[in-house]
């Protein structure tokens, strides 16, 4: 190796070296919010759908960079000039089958890589829901999970600077965000705060 060439190799170095510790710096920047102030999640949550207050156990996983909410007969159209989604969310209520209809306006195409085959392209909308009693808007990439046993996967995106999340426990919180409990007829609780 002459010289020149071993400078030349110093000079990449350094500027890799830099280039890291820049990037480190840059990172302590962003993480500056203290564990305390964070809230804890166990590995499966109770969310609600706004505005309708529907309740449901969603997964944490912060394995997964986006979130996902099921999602069946899937229409993109056009609404005002813009591009919007139309599908249908199907959920437990009690031990029965619910459904419901909803339209938001298209954020994005995403294209998602699948472990096991050819990548797909999913259409993504922007909800609010309520989680650990906070509403928060999150982004949802559309898919059909009916055969998952959660209809809301909570990702990376939506759960980043905000929550720790301890995966050895479940439903920590109550996702309650000002929804009072509803009475049957005979004053039995509808909402126990109990997984369905």
């Amino acid at each position: 190796m002459t010289i020149r060439s071993t400078r030349q190799m110093l000079h990449i170095m350094s500027a890799v070296l830099l280039l890291l510790l820049y990037s480190a710096a840059c990172w302590a920047e962003k993480s500056d919010v203290a564990p305390d102030s964070l809230k804890i999640l166990g590995w499966v949550e109770f969310v609600r759908l706004e505005p309708w207050g529907i309740k449901m156990p969603a997964r944490v996983d912060s394995g997964a960079n986006t979130s996902s909410m099921s999602a069946r007969d899937i229409d993109v159209f056009r609404k005002n000039g813009k591009q919007w989604v139309k599908f249908t969310f199907d959920f437990k209520k009690g031990s029965g089958e619910r459904s419901v209809e909803i339209e938001r306006p298209l954020v994005r195409m995403l294209k998602i890589k699948q472990h096991d085959g050819p990548s797909q392209e999913r259409p993504v909308i922007s909800m609010e829901i309520c989680l650990a009693d906070e509403v928060r808007e999150v982004e949802f990439n559309l898919i059909d999970r009916r055969a998952l046993n959660y209809p809301v996967l909570l990702g990376r995106k939506a759960l980043a600077g905000y929550v720790l999340i301890d995966p050895a426990r479940a439903y920590l919180t109550k996702a309650v965000c000002g929804h009072a409990k509803k009475k049957k007829k005979d004053d039995e609780p509808i909402d126990s705060g109990q997984p369905e």
